[in-house]
This record gives structure tokens, C-alpha cells and sequence, in this order.
């Protein structure tokens, strides 16, 4: 005879007492470690803190018979916040925590984490989430942008139509900012005055190859093919910082190799800059107009 003594019950043998033992509302039995708990709260604290078990809290379920960590079951069943790495039960209460936790990195209508507050603001500004309505005035281009720094960084690609480059933009804005607003004429090397720029280009020949990459006679940098090389060097990365954020309009004094990367900085609102905004749209209206005749566009 076996005595249950929880049940205060006989049984006719051990194998029926072990039956009872495991299929009893009364007893709560941890089959792995052979041990009976006195209520099911404390089976779960027993799940939770034991390392023989692996046991999900959100799922309130074991998860030793499944063959993959918590991590896993994790990635697998639930949702994880990619700000901070909390678990969730449901994408639902994932994205509302992303909402309240991380409003300065959570995008909500893309639904995506950034890296930092800086980011998400340029993400805001993009394509995505604002509308192309400033179209490029050089005749027989017409193409859209959503923003004036996006604009003039189409005229320095020397993608438009109209054929303007960088050079011509750099020495056109010296022209028309006779005041050196925004332009650090000195560092121009023909100066603000002269009105029918040459276009210099820069590129790199098969002798660039080192052995291994094609390396950039200027920084060392190397590229794998010379194609990128040559747009390394078509780019401002080496040029002269004409541009600078003036502290006379409230600017933070940073400077800038493009007109585009300071009107970017000009639109991120990063500085007192932006309330005079409207004052540097005359000289990128003269600068369309000049780019015009320059051009014959």
C-alpha cells in the first residue's frame, strides 16, 4: 500500500500512487526534476528559476520539449523592440511601447527605429514622407524635388539637362553673395568676381592601380574598381570649404565644401540659421537665373 499525504488517500501501489501524483489537481509535478510542488504558482517559480528549464514568461509556458533557446523561441513567437531589445507578447504592444519609449527614433506610418533623433528627422524630410513640388528652372528639365537643397545638390551632380556642375554653382554664389554671406570668398582662387568659370575636372588613369586597389593619390584611400575612384575624385571630399553657416544670421559658424550640404544643414533646423532662410533664397534664385545664362538654358 502507498499514502498520499497531501490527499491523505491509500492507493493500492507505488505505480498508482506516482499516477495520482501526476494526474491529480492536487499535486504539481515537475517530471524532468522529479519534484512536487504545492501549487502551481510555485511549479512556475520553480520553471523560472531553475537552469534545467527553459520557460517563457509572456507565453506562461514551458519550452524545454521545443529544441531552441529563449532567444530563439523569442525571435520565433513573439516581438522584439529594435530600440532597446524588450520582448513583447504581440507586435501590438511592441509598437505602442516603440511609440512612448523611443518617440524621438520611431518613425509610426514606416514603422521603423532609427538610430538616433537626427536620423528620424532627415527620414521625415525625405521622399518618403514629403512631397517633390520644387522643380528645377533650368529649361528642358523640369524635374521635381522636395527641397531646395535637393535641388541645387542636382545641379552640382551635373545630372541636369542643362549641364551646370558644381564649379559653375561654387562660382556662380560668389557672384551673386557680394557680402560673403554664406561664401568664404578667399578661398575661391580666381575670387567672387569672375563671371565665366571654367569647369576642371579630375580623374585617374589605370596607373592608379596599386597592386591590389585603386588607390587615391590624394588621401590614399583605395577602391576596387576605377570607377569609383574617379567619382571619389568628381566628389567635393578633397575641395575647399567655400560654405559656412553665417553667425551674423544667427548661423553656428560650421562650414561646408557645397551649397547643397549647407542648405541641408539650413533645413535641419540644427541651428538659429533656418529664421533667415528666406534671405538666402535670393541668391539661389540669382544663381538659377545665372545658371540660365550661362548655359543658354
Amino acid at each position: 500500500m502507498a499514502y498520499c499525504e497531501r490527499c491523505r488517500r491509500w492507493f493500492c501501489s507505488d505505480q498508482a500512487l506516482w499516477q495520482h501524483e501526476r494526474t491529480s489537481s492536487y499535486h504539481h509535478f515537475c517530471a524532468a526534476c522529479d519534484r512536487d510542488f504545492v501549487s502551481e504558482t510555485a511549479l512556475t517559480q520553480h520553471y523560472m528559476n531553475s537552469s534545467r528549464h527553459t520557460y517563457c514568461t509572456l507565453c506562461s509556458e514551458l519550452i524545454d520539449d521545443l529544441d531552441m533557446s529563449l532567444s530563439e523561441h523569442y525571435e520565433e513567437a513573439h516581438y522584439k523592440c529594435p530600440g532597446c531589445h524588450l520582448v513583447y507578447r504581440d507586435r501590438k504592444s511592441m509598437l505602442a511601447h516603440c511609440e512612448e519609449e523611443h518617440a524621438d527614433r520611431w518613425c509610426i506610418p514606416c514603422k521603423r527605429m532609427f538610430i538616433n533623433a537626427n536620423n528620424l528627422r532627415q527620414h521625415q524630410r525625405s521622399a518618403i514622407h514629403q512631397p517633390a513640388t520644387i522643380r528645377c528652372p533650368m529649361k528642358g528639365c523640369g524635374k521635381l524635388f522636395i527641397s531646395t537643397s535637393h535641388l541645387v545638390l542636382h545641379l552640382e551632380s551635373g545630372t541636369c539637362t542643362s549641364g551646370m556642375t558644381r564649379k559653375m554653382i561654387d562660382d556662380l554664389v560668389a557672384k551673386y553673395d557680394k557680402r560673403g554671406i554664406i561664401t568664404n570668398p578667399e578661398r575661391l582662387i580666381e575670387g567672387p568676381s569672375r563671371s565665366s568659370p571654367d569647369v576642371i575636372k579630375t580623374w585617374a588613369t589605370e596607373r592608379a592601380w596599386n597592386g591590389w586597389a585603386y588607390e587615391c593619390y590624394v588621401c590614399h584611400k583605395t577602391f576596387s574598381s576605377l570607377t569609383a575612384l574617379n567619382a571619389h575624385l568628381g566628389s567635393p571630399v578633397h575641395g575647399d570649404k567655400l560654405y559656412h553657416c553665417p553667425k551674423a544670421y544667427g548661423g553656428c559658424g560650421t562650414e561646408y565644401r557645397t551649397l547643397s550640404a549647407f542648405l541641408q544643414h539650413v533645413e535641419s533646423g540644427r541651428c538659429g540659421v533656418i529664421r533667415f532662410q528666406d534671405k538666402f533664397r535670393k541668391i539661389i534664385d540669382d544663381v538659377a537665373k545665372g545658371g540660365r545664362l550661362l548655359t543658354g538654358y
